[in-house]
């Protein structure tokens, strides 16, 4: 598990490599979530993805809570009213991360030809993004965006551009985006790291 904690905020991504008895079972009430998982999807993959978030979250939290989801898909804690929360999965990894004011995001993506097949649907002409890892990085950057504004029909390549920047040699760091969705036409500080199999990116903004 790779966890990192900042002032008000931390974020925290796990490597699965459990069944899913094993997960239930490090569930103080695993019953509950085994019926709504079961309930809410068919697939296993997909089943194994929702119930690791609520073990993971179950670590980052040390109790049990709900999940619950606005209409518009975002996630939020009943019982943690003042935490903001986001959410990302994606093959063998979850990713969960949490604020204590203002809005977080965080995106995980598996390293995968596919999002060079779909460059124009996310990639400005004015962005600057030519290897696999630089597009991964723009879409996944783009995803942790879409999650803090928590606006409907947003528009990736519209809404959100991101400063040129050169990946650096320890593989970590940031750059910047800006969106034009609202009048305020924020600045994201967009954090990044790059893993032999996913790239993560995740930030967090306090509004002045």
């Amino acid at each position: 598990m790779i966890t990192k904690r900042y002032e008000g905020w931390r974020i925290a991504i796990w490597h699965v490599t459990e069944t899913i008895d094993e997960l239930y079972a490090l569930l103080p009430d695993d019953d509950a979530v085994r019926q709504e998982a079961e309930k809410r999807f068919r697939a296993p993959g997909r089943i194994l993805e929702w119930v690791a978030v609520r073990v993971l979250l179950y670590d980052m939290l040390d109790r049990q809570v709900p999940i619950l989801y606005r209409r518009n898909g975002a996630p939020f804690l009943p019982d943690y009213e003042h935490l903001d929360i986001s959410i990302s999965h994606t093959k063998g990894y979850v990713a969960v991360a949490l604020a204590e004011e203002g809005e977080i995001g965080i995106d995980i993506e598996q390293k995968s030809e596919k999002v060079m097949r779909v460059k124009s649907r996310y990639v400005r002409e004015d962005e600057r993004a030519e290897t696999l890892d630089q597009m991964l990085l723009h879409w996944s950057a783009k995803e942790t965006a879409f999650k803090m504004l928590n606006r409907d029909k947003v528009d990736f390549l519209k809404h959100f551009h991101i400063l040129p920047f050169d990946i650096d040699e320890t593989q970590e760091g940031h750059f910047s985006l800006q969106e034009f969705k609202t009048g305020e036409q924020c600045m994201f500080q967009i954090h990044y790291k790059l893993f032999p199999d996913f790239v993560l990116t995740y930030s967090h903004r306090v509004s002045e």
